[in-house]
């Protein structure tokens, strides 16, 4: 293991270094499973219609597709007879297998899952300590955290990358170039059209590609970008993309078990008759059983002279496990023979639910490794972070090329073990000022660890870096919007696109017909408080305003609405006021967290704080590496047409005048873009 062999005294500086950032992941990590233990609760599925596939195999129906559950996952199984240990072996749709260590008795119904939230990190530590110099690409992964040199040499592009803006290719003549390279893109920058064309120019290089992100979102989105390009066409359909791990969103024949399926579909045909056998053979064997013993009862020798006798089974009893023929003469016969023939029959289901099983387990094994083969020739594989150190199938894989999407928000040491399954070069792709990794502890030695986005560990100064390569040229936002953003976070670099007619469209509705940036003023007519439970706010004035902002925006057929609050109590409130008002379908609110990657035609945010309470923590930041600036850069962001403001102004003005908010609040009113919340405009 990496942390024992540290002490070896001949140990070369790359072993020595690889020990030391996996001990410090270590602490980190570990800090960190405390903290979650501490305050953390297991999450629950319950399973139903359980089926035994043979090798104390098992599986069994899921009610959703929860994103907790990936293959490899240690859960506990709870029955009305206890708990134990199981492995999610694979998810497909609304199944999920798992691996037992003993028998599941699939008779003490319910069966629940639960998922503990810290399992992962668990997982990751043991990831981490199988890593050697040896096996693995550490040399990649410490040039990408700084401790080596990268290296850069021009190269020609074999693409075509005509379609891309001058920044845009700069960024692929940066990924061609050298080892190690930072695409920072900005909202809506075009990130992802860029990262399709530079795997398109790394396949064209003959690399073989790992594509990692911290969600399953993000890599739905890339990968539908590289279907969308003709040029990857031919890749996508022989096989050669893979998209690992499940997804409600469409992956163009790109999912594991959609490529192997097309390869070799007789076994996927097969499961599916002989589960469907499996499972009426045990329906027919359950029923079966219980007649046995009714009739058992039946045939026994008479207790009493005066006892009436048991009637024999009729025919609509026995058509469950016969057919209809053969129940009406079985019916006729006296319940001792009854007896004979049921057991007779209920012998043979149980060869046939016996030979099922073992015909399941023989085709679902050449499934896994028909999925090995499919895993070893891929050329792009697409996966969460998560997966790749969890996935049994990503153990022995090696890629020439880690390109992590959403790379700010991912963890330290899972992209330091992603980079481990790569020799070639590293290209993080992401914004150092959105959000950074969540961590729950709040101790300095767990954040450094893993609280920090690796942004800020190798290129802290983006702007001046010679390995970072920034998108310039903003797509998604009205000039109005974007100009408030590129001037508050990215130091006025924004450049934003020529053709508006799309967002004007939207700016021109309602609420505020016209101005696609407002600031709607409360003028201390509002007033914040603490929510009921834990720490959170709420102010029902300002979440009765802003209901009725969103009600005019839907009303005047805006095509989405986002709600966005920094308070989950407030969140809550307003959710509650629009499905009052049976808005729930049309609009969306949530805290900030949940938007990051999306955008909506109309933003409105509810900043809620307010007389008499002091501005909360998450909006009081004033430089541009804070929380609070990362995630207001993240609300304002979102919209393309129409941003709206919900703020007492004067508030933030005396209460913080320094802070991220009052800045924002000061630039939009600098534009004109002033308005009094009704009844609220000052004498």
């Amino acid at each position: 293991m990496a942390d024992e062999v540290l002490g070896a005294a001949d140990a070369s500086p790359e072993v020595q270094l690889l020990g030391r950032f996996v001990a410090a992941f270590k602490r980190g990590i570990e800090g960190e499973v405390a903290a979650l233990q501490g305050s953390a609760e297991t999450f629950e599925l319950a399973l139903s219609r359980g089926e035994e596939l043979g090798g104390l195999r098992y599986a069994f129906e899921l009610p959703e597709a929860p994103e907790q559950l990936a293959p490899g996952a240690e859960c506990s199984l709870r029955t009305a007879r206890g708990a134990q240990r199981v492995i999610v072996e694979r998810c497909e749709e609304l199944r999920v297998t798992l691996a037992a260590e003993q028998p599941i008795d699939l008779a003490a119904a319910p069966h629940t899952l639960a998922v503990a939230p810290w399992f992962l990190y668990e997982r990751l530590l043991q990831a981490l300590d199988a890593l050697s110099v040896e096996r693995h690409g550490v040399s990649l992964a410490l040039t990408l955290f700084g401790r080596r040199p990268h290296r850069r040499s021009p190269t020609a592009l074999r693409g075509d990358h005509g379609a891309l803006n001058a920044s845009q290719r700069a960024a692929v003549q940066a990924c061609s170039d050298g080892d190690l390279a930072f695409i920072w893109g900005p909202p809506g920058t075009g990130k992802t059209a860029t990262l399709a064309h530079v795997i398109e120019e790394l396949l064209a290089q003959e690399q073989r590609i790992l594509l990692a992100s911290t969600t399953n979102a993000a890599i739905d989105q890339a990968l539908a970008k590289l279907a969308a390009r003709p040029e990857l066409a031919a890749a996508m359909a022989a096989g050669a993309v893979v998209r690992l791990g499940r997804s409600e969103a469409e992956t163009f024949g790109a999912e594991l078990a959609d490529i192997a399926g097309r390869l070799e579909g007789r076994h996927r045909g097969a499961l599916d008759r002989l589960r469907a056998r499996s499972a009426d053979a045990e329906q027919q064997l359950r029923y079966g059983e219980a007649l046995l013993a009714e009739l058992t009862a039946a045939a026994a020798p008479q207790q009493s002279l005066f006892a009436a006798p048991t009637p024999r089974l009729r025919p609509a009893e026995l058509s469950r496990i016969f057919g209809p023929a053969l129940a009406e003469s079985i019916a006729r016969r006296p319940p001792r023979d009854q007896l004979a023939v049921v057991e007779l029959r209920l012998a043979r289901l149980a060869r046939v639910r016996t030979l099922a099983r073992a015909r399941v387990a023989q085709h679902a094994a050449a499934i896994r490794e028909l999925e090995a083969q499919v895993m070893g020739n891929a050329r792009v594989v697409m996966c969460t972070l998560t997966n790749a150190y969890l996935s049994p199938l990503m153990k022995d894989q090696r890629f020439d090329v880690l390109i992590a999407e959403e790379a700010g928000m991912a963890t330290l040491p899972a992209l330091f073990h992603a980079a481990c399954l790569c020799r070639g070069k590293a290209i993080m792709v992401g914004d150092p000022r959105q959000l950074p990794p969540i961590v729950a502890s709040r101790d300095d030695r767990v954040r450094r660890a893993i609280g920090r986005s690796v942004f800020e560990v190798t290129v802290p100064d983006p702007a001046c870096s010679e390995v970072v390569a920034m998108l310039d040229v903003q797509y998604r936002m009205h000039p109005a919007i974007g100009a408030l953003v590129g001037r508050l976070f990215y130091d006025g670099r924004l450049r934003h696109a020529d053709a508006v007619a799309e967002t004007a469209a939207i700016a021109a509705r309602a609420p505020y017909r016209g101005r696609p940036l407002v600031v709607v003023d409360t003028a201390a007519r509002t007033a914040a408080q603490r929510a009921a439970k834990g720490t959170s706010r709420v102010n029902p004035a300002s979440a009765e305003l802003t209901t009725n902002l969103a009600a005019e925006a839907a009303a005047d057929g805006a095509a989405s609405i986002a709600v966005i609050t920094p308070y989950a109590a407030q969140a809550r409130d307003i959710r509650r006021r629009l499905a009052a008002r049976r808005l729930e379908g049309a609009v969306e609110c949530s805290t900030i967290h949940r938007f990051q990657g999306r955008e909506s035609d109309v933003v409105i945010i509810d900043l809620v704080d307010a007389a008499p309470l002091r501005p909360g923590v998450l909006l009081s930041g004033s430089r541009t590496s804070s929380d609070a600036c990362h995630l207001l850069n993240v609300s304002l962001s979102r919209a393309r047409g129409k941003l709206v403001l919900v703020a007492d102004v004067a508030y933030f003005e005396a209460a913080a005048p320094d802070g991220i908010v009052t800045a924002i609040l000061r630039d939009a009113i600098r534009e004109g873009a002033r308005a009094w919340a009704t009844g609220a405009a000052p004498a």
